[in-house]
């Protein structure tokens, strides 16, 4: 079968459409053939400075696609079943083999495209609200909006109840993000965090921080919220200083939870989470925009332009 491998950490170049040996349904597994694929930001940083190993494994985390075959001792699934995935190698290839317990059956009718996002995206940001207790009425930043993750909890907090005020570099790209729940649209640089959420809200913070950049942008993030608000760290690859003030963290009673889904997605509460976020998927409550589509043999274009800033949406691989 064919797959997108790379045999050295570096560029998007160093992706190689090439021919590998097919994988077999092992005891508890699921063999599904592919049919999308969503490109996911740790595996472009894993592209970037990660060994692949030798022999390389095929990279790629979350995948949706048809079971052709069921490895012994699976009784939740049928070959003919529609299903997304997500683990952490294999999916950039035309056939995967998955365990079953990192599988979710689709709702009928739902989008392939859309199913490939929802592990990742959705359930990461279901995650991050649940951690901060999103309640409704209350106000969240989000930092980095526009990307996936961002796009998912926008339309999970709107779910809730609660004031999204979204930031960004291009007034343009966060301004479309209306459609999709954003409130308020903050432009990174004008002037402090701090001074545009309190001009927002009326002199207060915000109530909920969500992080998805990382670096310096997550202090500026801690500045503009309330005293005893609560912060949620989803990214760590933005630029700038990664140290934090534990002062004001302690003084102003913050609270500061970590959100790495991938770990516990196997567990009942998240598999539940994701499993809700289909059902509002293929209601039409959840949605998530693709930026572009490539097919699996032109990755390299695909993991070039997840790389451009200020992009809105998923970028889509298909074999």
């Amino acid at each position: 079968m064919k797959a997108a491998i790379y045999y050295r950490p570096g560029e998007p170049d160093e992706l190689r459409y090439v021919d590998v040996p097919e994988p077999q349904a092992g005891e508890g597994e699921l063999l599904i053939r592919v049919e999308a694929i969503s490109i996911e930001g740790g595996e472009l940083l894993a592209r970037r400075y990660m060994d692949p190993g030798s022999p390389p494994g095929v990279p790629g985390y979350s995948a949706a696609g048809e079971v052709i075959a069921v490895g012994a001792n699976v009784t939740e699934f049928a070959a003919g079943d529609k299903v997304t995935s997500f683990a952490f190698q294999g999916a950039y290839a035309e056939l995967r083999a998955v365990p079953a317990s990192a599988c979710w059956k689709l709702p009928e009718g739902l989008d392939m495209d859309l199913a490939a996002t929802v592990p990742v995206a959705f359930g990461t940001a279901a995650l991050a609200l649940n951690l901060a207790g999103l309640k409704q009425g209350e106000a969240m930043l989000l930092q980095g909006a526009g990307g996936g993750v961002g796009i998912a909890a926008i339309q999970l907090a709107r779910l809730a109840g609660a004031k999204v005020i979204g930031t960004g570099r291009r007034i343009e790209a966060l301004e479309s993000l209306r459609a999709y729940g954003l409130d308020h649209a903050l432009v990174i640089g004008d002037e402090p965090v701090k001074a545009q959420v309190e001009r927002i809200l009326g002199g207060r913070g915000a109530d909920v921080l969500v992080d998805n950049v990382g670096g310096s942008a997550f202090q500026d993030g801690l500045d503009a919220l309330r005293d005893g608000g609560r912060a949620v760290i989803v990214g760590i690859a933005g630029p700038g200083e990664k140290t934090i003030d534990t002062t004001q963290i302690l003084a102003r009673r913050l609270s500061v939870f970590g959100c790495f889904l991938g770990p516990i997605m196997y567990e009942p509460p998240q598999r539940a989470m994701i499993a809700d976020a289909l059902a509002k998927a293929a209601a039409g409550q959840l949605v998530m925009p693709i930026d572009a589509t490539f097919p699996l043999s032109d990755a390299a274009e695909g993991h070039r332009r997840a790389e451009v800033p200020g992009r809105t949406g998923r970028i889509i691989l298909k074999p």
